[in-house]
């Protein structure tokens, strides 16, 4: 008889997508997803499309989620279509999400993002007030699409507290100003990039500055053994400051220099970390 367990490496779930695909006669992923996002929005979740006239052209769905007893709203994609990447389009899908969570009772939305994506850091932290806290090695496993693929997926994990002081002043872009700040993560010029020379785990400040690559696409393009320098560093940086009681709450570019802001003062209205 074979054995039944709860699946818990993101690369053995994998292997039951496969068993998807048998055991309902299913081949194609989209029929999977229309499937599991029809199941989210039946079960209380929230399904959002964007629209440009007749056609769909942004989606985000999230659905409920506990972590140490604690309910929360979590928030797994978010995401447009190439041609409107550069518009506020997945802003307001977020502030539509926002407004749906606080209506039904949610005051935690969460979702996971990769740290050394500037321009994710600016929208989650800097325009929507997002902290994070907790880092998580290789979170998803071997991820194979054009953004992901080469190093290993960690992740940090984004805590929105929609109705703090902390969240509403962001969206009506009241943001605070750090002066100089002293930087976790020691870097040096390298042909059209800077790559991640050393790192110091000694700082003590109230807020520090954790430098991330400008684009770490264009790092992937030219040296994955760059980008993976990158991954391994940075993931020590966030592993101790974060133990430490840092938390990511901006982010900010400087001298074209990408550069998060970490914090021991939590802002007003943050609650406890329940990761």
């Amino acid at each position: 008889m074979p054995r039944i367990e709860i699946a818990e490496n993101p690369d053995e779930i994998r292997k039951g997508v496969e068993v998807i695909k048998q055991a309902w006669g299913v081949m194609d992923m989209s029929t999977i997803m229309k499937d599991l996002l029809t199941a989210i929005k039946f079960t209380g979740g929230l399904v959002l499309l964007a629209y440009e006239k007749d056609q769909v052209v942004g989606i985000s769905f999230s659905f409920l989620a506990q972590r140490n007893k604690n309910f929360f709203l979590y928030s797994h994609m978010t995401g447009v279509v190439q041609e409107f990447r550069n518009t506020d389009l997945g802003y307001s899908l977020k502030l539509t999400q926002r407004e749906w969570a606080i209506k039904n009772g949610f005051d935690l939305v969460t979702w996971t993002f990769d740290p050394l994506q500037g321009l994710n850091s600016n929208f989650n932290l800097h325009k929507l007030g997002a902290i994070a806290r907790n880092y998580r090695r290789n979170h998803y496993g071997t991820m194979m699409d054009s953004l992901n693929f080469g190093i290993p997926s960690d992740r940090v994990v984004a805590e929105w507290f929609i109705s703090s002081r902390h969240v509403k002043s962001r969206l009506n872009k009241k943001f605070k100003k750090y002066g100089e700040l002293k930087n976790a993560v020691i870097t040096e010029e390298k042909n059209d990039y800077r790559i991640p020379v050393d790192i110091d785990l000694e700082l003590d400040d109230d807020y520090i500055a954790i430098e991330i690559p400008r684009d770490i696409n264009n790092v992937k393009k030219k040296s994955i053994e760059d980008a993976i320098t990158w991954r391994t560093m940075t993931s020590d940086v966030y592993e101790h400051y974060f133990s430490k009681g840092f938390a990511l709450i901006d982010f900010y570019t400087e001298n074209n220099r990408n550069f998060q802001v970490a914090s021991k003062i939590i802002p007003e209205g943050i609650k406890r970390n329940i990761f």
